[in-house]
C-alpha cells in the first residue's frame, strides 16, 4: 500500500513539475522601457524584425514621418551621403544624382534644377530626411505602429510570411513559455513572422512590438510578395568597342597633340584605346591639371583608336586628395572638368587612377565614383577606373562597390615589388597575377575586369651599401643583360626569365618582362575570359610584344 502511495505521488509530483514548466507565466513589462534599444517618450523604429538602437531616429515634423540620416545611412543605404560641413544630401544611382540641402526645397537631379515637396531638415540637432524619399528611392516604406507606440519600416523588397492569431495570445520577450509578456494579441490580429525558433514565432505585431508567440497561437500562414524597385540599369555606352579591351597608357608631360610619326607610335594600331595622362589634381580647390588637345582625339581617331584620358591625384602633392574628395562641391567641380573637357576635345571614355586612398578617404573615394558614373554616362562617357591587386593593405578601396560604378575595372597587376620594397624581386610573378585575377573575380564580374600589365622591369643592386633599384624599359633592359655577357633561365617560381651578375661586390638581378612574360599574361586573360588588357606605358614595350597582343581571344 505504501509503495502504491509513494508512487502516486511522484507522479503528482511529476506532473506538477511539467503543468509548472508549460504553464504560461510571466509578468507584464512595457517594451518601451524593458528593451535596451528603445527609449521611453521618444519615437522609437523597428526595422522589419530588428529594434533600432539608436536616438530620435524617426520624427514627426508638419505633420509627416522624417527619419534620421544616421538611420537612412547605416541601415537603408550608403548611397545616401551627407556633407555635414556643405549642407548637402546626396543620393545615387546608377543614372541619377540627386543633390538637396538643408531647408531648401530646389535640389538638383544629375544637371537639372528640381523642386522637392519635402524638404531635408535639421530637428533637434540631427538632420532628418523625409521618409517618402527613402520609400521611392530605395523601396523602405516606414509608417506608425497601429497604437503610435513604435514606427515600422518595411523592406519592400522582402518577401513576408503573415499569419492571424488564433486566440487572445501573450507576445512574449523569449522563446520561453515563462518569459516576460510586452504585448496581449487578440483573436484575429495579424503578425508577421519572421523566424522559428524552438516551437516558437518570431513575429512582429501590428503595433511594431517584436517579439515570441507559441507556434500554435497562429494560424492562416500566407505570404506577401516582395514589391522590389524597378532595377536600374547604367546607361548603354554610345561607342562600345565591340571586341575585348586593347588598352595602352600614354604618358604625356605637356600638352602636345603627340608626335605619331616617331616609333613610340608604330604599333599602336593594334591597340583599341590609348589612355593619355591629361588630367590631375592641380590644388586644393579641384583645379585639373590639363594636358589636352583636340589634336591628340583626331589622330588616334585615324588610326581606329578610342581616347579615355586618364585622370589622377598628384603623384607629387598627394595631399590635395583628401580635401578634394571629402568635399562634395570639390568633387563635383572636378566631375564638370571631365565632362567639359570630353565636349571640348571629343574622348569617348574617362579613366579614373586615384591611387592614394587613405583608410579615412575610403568612403568618399567610392562618393566620388557613385556621383562620377551617372553623369559621366548621361554625357555618353565609358568609365573605367583603375585599382591596386587584392591585399589586406588595400580593401579599403572596396573594389566591389567601386565596380558597381564602372563601365571597366582595371586591376593594376604589377608593382608587386617596387622602389619602396625591402627585398628584390619580380614586378609582376606570374602565379601572383593569377592568385590576384582569381581574388579579384570575387568581386568583379569578368565582363568589367581588365588585366594591367607591365611593359617595364626593375633591376635590383645587393650590395654592402643596402638595396637600390630602378626600373627600365623591355628593350633597355635587354641590352643592360647582354652587357653582362650572361643567358637569362627560366625561373619557376615566377615564370619568368631571369638574370643574375655579380660585379664590385654588388649583385645584379632582373626578372625580366619580355615575350615570353606577356604570352603567359595574355593567357591568364583568355583563360579567364577577363574584358581585355591595359598596359603600362607605351613607348617601354620591344615590337614583338604586339604580337603577343593580338592573341586576345
Amino acid at each position: 500500500m505504501l509503495k502504491k502511495i509513494l508512487l502516486g505521488l511522484v507522479a503528482l509530483v511529476l506532473t506538477a513539475i511539467a503543468v509548472y514548466k508549460w504553464m504560461p507565466v510571466g509578468k507584464q513589462v512595457n517594451p518601451l522601457t524593458y528593451f535596451n534599444e528603445f527609449r521611453d517618450n521618444v519615437n522609437n523604429l523597428v526595422y522589419e524584425d530588428q529594434r533600432i538602437p539608436l536616438k530620435e531616429p524617426v520624427a514627426m515634423i508638419d505633420k509627416s514621418i522624417y527619419v534620421s540620416y544616421e538611420f537612412a545611412r547605416e541601415y537603408v543605404s550608403d548611397r545616401i551621403f551627407y556633407d555635414e560641413v556643405e549642407k548637402v544630401l546626396t543620393l545615387t544611382s546608377l543614372r541619377e544624382v540627386l543633390r538637396l540641402y538643408e531647408g531648401m526645397d530646389k535640389g538638383r537631379l544629375n544637371f537639372n534644377e528640381v523642386t522637392v515637396s519635402k524638404t531635408v531638415k535639421e530637428f533637434n540637432g540631427r538632420l532628418y530626411i523625409p521618409a517618402e524619399l527613402v520609400s521611392e528611392w530605395f523601396g523602405v516604406r516606414i509608417t506608425a505602429g497601429k497604437d503610435n507606440r513604435v514606427f515600422v519600416a518595411d523592406d519592400q523588397a522582402r518577401e513576408k510570411q503573415i499569419g492571424v492569431i488564433k486566440r487572445n495570445a501573450s507576445l512574449r520577450t523569449h522563446p520561453q513559455n515563462r518569459s516576460n509578456v510586452i504585448e496581449e494579441l487578440k483573436r484575429e490580429d495579424k503578425v508577421i513572422i519572421y523566424k522559428e525558433q524552438d516551437g516558437f514565432l518570431r513575429v512582429r505585431s501590428e503595433n511594431g512590438i517584436v517579439g515570441f508567440l507559441p507556434e500554435g497561437d497562429v494560424k492562416d500562414i500566407q505570404v506577401l510578395n516582395a514589391e522590389p524597385l524597378k532595377e536600374i540599369e547604367p546607361r548603354p555606352i554610345p561607342n562600345p568597342l565591340n571586341d575585348k579591351v586593347k588598352l595602352v597608357w600614354d604618358q604625356m608631360g605637356s600638352k602636345t597633340p603627340g608626335d605619331w610619326a616617331s616609333p613610340k607610335y608604330a604599333n599602336v594600331k593594334y591597340a583599341n584605346v590609348i589612355s593619355p595622362t591629361w588630367f590631375e589634381f592641380e590644388d586644393d580647390l579641384g583645379n585639373l591639371v590639363d594636358r589636352g588637345t583636340r589634336e591628340y582625339v583626331l589622330e588616334a581617331r585615324r588610326r581606329n583608336l578610342q581616347v579615355w584620358p586618364l585622370m589622377s591625384h598628384n603623384f607629387t602633392n598627394p595631399a590635395l586628395t583628401k580635401p578634394i574628395l571629402t568635399s562634395t562641391a570639390k568633387r563635383q567641380h572636378v566631375i564638370n572638368q571631365v565632362l567639359q573637357k570630353s565636349e571640348q576635345y571629343g574622348y569617348e571614355g574617362i579613366n579614373i587612377d586615384i591611387e592614394n586612398i587613405q583608410p579615412e578617404t575610403s568612403d568618399v573615394w567610392v562618393q566620388f565614383m557613385r556621383e562620377l558614373y551617372p553623369q559621366a554616362k548621361e554625357m555618353g562617357l565609358i568609365v573605367s577606373v583603375d585599382v591596386y591587386m587584392p591585399s589586406d593593405w588595400s580593401k579599403h578601396y572596396q573594389r566591389e562597390k567601386i565596380a558597381k560604378v564602372c563601365d571597366y575595372f582595371m586591376v593594376m597587376a604589377y608593382d608587386q615589388h617596387w622602389s619602396g620594397s625591402e627585398s628584390p624581386g619580380s614586378v609582376s610573378e606570374i602565379p601572383w597575377v593569377e592568385a590576384g585575377i582569381i581574388k579579384n573575380l570575387e568581386e568583379v564580374e569578368k565582363e568589367k575586369l581588365v588585366l594591367g600589365i607591365p611593359f617595364y622591369t626593375r633591376i635590383w643592386e645587393e650590395s654592402s651599401e643596402g638595396l637600390k633599384t630602378k626600373a627600365y624599359g623591355m628593350k633597355p633592359a635587354q641590352n643592360i643583360i647582354s652587357g653582362w655577357g650572361i643567358t637569362p633561365v627560366l625561373d619557376e617560381a615566377s615564370g619568368q626569365n631571369y638574370a643574375e651578375f655579380e660585379k664590385d661586390n654588388t649583385l645584379y638581378r632582373i626578372w625580366i618582362e619580355d615575350q615570353m612574360s606577356i604570352e603567359k599574361r595574355i593567357e591568364l586573360l583568355n583563360k579567364y575570359d577577363l574584358a581585355g588588357y591595359g598596359a603600362w606605358k607605351l613607348g617601354l614595350e620591344t615590337p614583338s610584344i604586339w604580337d603577343e597582343l593580338q592573341k586576345v581571344k
